[in-house]
């Protein structure tokens, strides 16, 4: 008999379409039917804009709401009720999952999280970690993002062995296609656009745009950069709540520039003008981003990281300093003004794109799925 997995997602991010769709072929070979079901961006998570369609049969679109600007509602039911196994965000503001752990504990539906484990942009101690904590323990499976998160769901006391490490990752094999069909004449043709010199020294940052990023920071090392380093230039690309002030500041400064968020083949040849990517807050599965550009992931030792930060092997594919203006200053200026360890750098940041992909996530998806169904 085929077996059906349903994976519940709060909205659909663009970078989510291969994994998807990778995960779906991997089950299918093993007789498992694959449906994600997912919401509208609500206010707030609309200004990202990095959203998608996950086209049908595979997805559902539903119309959701987020109600009292912390709890999220999606109205959903038949998908995941014929489900063998759900699949869902370990998250506090998701209202359904209070139903599907009362489910749960009936024996009735199988249930498993997926996620960090913990939300490393909080208190530990607040009442939403508490219950995060405890509810942890609500299901059938885990697929954690990373090793780190595994260690940490394992060391809150859930089964190791009822953990599948999926490894995080976009589609890494897409983006150096890109990259790679990137040549001289559309760097020049981008340079030109941008009124800048073959000779200029190009930092970026790509995002989205929101105080967790610590643009702040960014905006005032790059400055300092610039005052000793003329030839220095700081390519934004992103969206997001802050969007206006990171417009105000690009105006202001010639050296800087604001492209908005741009994907695909438009994405690949704005990368490919910079040297070092700089992140000084919040990282997540950016940091493939950078590697796959070849591009060293330059940071600050900040407690909200994602778990996607452990990808990061400072001195080897990045740096991570103290989050202060002139530490981050500092270390963009030192590569700036040594060649060897900056090539140095990106060479490792390169090694380390091939590690992660979403190829490798999506078996390692299924593998777990697998043995959650295989389970008495």
């Amino acid at each position: 008999m085929r077996r059906r997995v349903c994976i519940i997602q709060p909205v659909m991010k663009q970078y989510r379409l291969p994994f998807f769709t990778a995960l779906a072929e991997r089950l299918a070979d093993h007789g498992i039917e694959l449906r994600v079901v997912y919401g509208t961006p609500w206010e707030g998570e609309h200004q990202r804009g990095d959203h998608a369609e996950l086209p049908p049969p595979l997805g559902r679109c539903v119309q959701s709401r987020m109600l009292g600007g912390k709890l999220l509602w999606l109205p959903v039911v038949r998908p995941w009720m014929a489900a063998d196994l759900v699949v869902m965000e370990h998250a506090n503001k998701n209202l359904l999952n209070v139903s599907l752990a009362m489910l749960w504990r009936l024996g009735i539906k199988r249930v498993a999280y997926w996620g960090h484990g913990r939300d490393r942009q909080v208190d530990p101690a607040t009442l939403g970690e508490r219950l995060k904590r405890r509810s942890l323990h609500w299901a059938d499976w885990w697929f954690a993002y990373t090793d780190a998160a595994a260690s940490y769901v394992a060391g809150q006391g859930f089964d190791p062995a009822r953990i599948t490490a999926v490894q995080n990752a976009i589609d890494t094999r897409a983006l150096r296609a890109q990259l790679g069909a990137v040549g001289a004449t559309e760097r020049a043709r981008w340079l030109a656009a941008l009124g800048w010199r073959q000779a200029s020294r190009i930092a970026v940052f790509c995002g989205s745009l929101y105080p967790n990023k610590r643009l702040d920071l960014l905006l005032e090392a790059a400055a300092r950069v610039h005052e000793r380093h003329p030839e220095f230039r700081l390519l934004l690309l992103g969206d997001g709540p802050l969007r206006a002030s990171v417009e105000s500041f690009a105006r202001g400064h010639d050296w800087a520039h604001f492209a908005g968020a741009r994907f695909g083949r438009e994405k690949a040849e704005l990368l490919s003008l910079a040297e070092m990517w700089l992140n000084p807050g919040l990282v997540g599965l950016g940091i493939l981003d950078a590697f796959c550009a070849r591009l060293p992931l330059l940071t600050t030792h900040v407690p909200i990281h994602s778990p996607e930060i452990e990808y990061l092997e400072p001195g080897r594919n990045g740096l991570m300093v103290q989050p202060e203006a002139p530490a981050l200053a500092a270390a963009i200026e030192g590569l700036l003004d040594d060649p060897a360890a900056l090539a140095a750098l990106r060479a490792g940041a390169e090694a380390s794109s091939h590690r992660y992909s979403i190829e490798a996530m999506a078996e390692n998806f299924a593998a777990g799925v697998k043995r959650c169904l295989a389970r008495s």
